[in-house]
């Protein structure tokens, strides 16, 4: 399995002013495309991000409340 890096603008393009909710997974867990991934909040919504691919989860690189910018990397995957 190869580990592989995902952004915000790859699991949710144009989005904008970004806040981090929560995490719905743990590290080493198991996961299949569209499975929950994680909360964040707009200034329009609160949405749930889905898994991208299937694949195990790596490492989770942001925390609750933080700021996210397009190119803000979320976590990585071994895919």
């Amino acid at each position: 399995m190869a580990k592989k890096e995902f952004t915000l603008a790859f699991l949710a393009d144009e989005l904008k002013d970004v806040t981090f909710v929560d995490w719905l997974v743990r590290p080493g867990d198991t996961v299949k495309e569209g499975d929950d991934l994680c909360e964040i909040v707009t200034d329009k919504a609160s949405l749930v991000l889905s898994v991208p691919c299937d694949g195990r989860i790596s490492d989770l690189l942001v925390k609750k409340d933080d700021r996210l910018e397009n190119d803000t990397v979320l976590l990585t995957m071994e895919v």
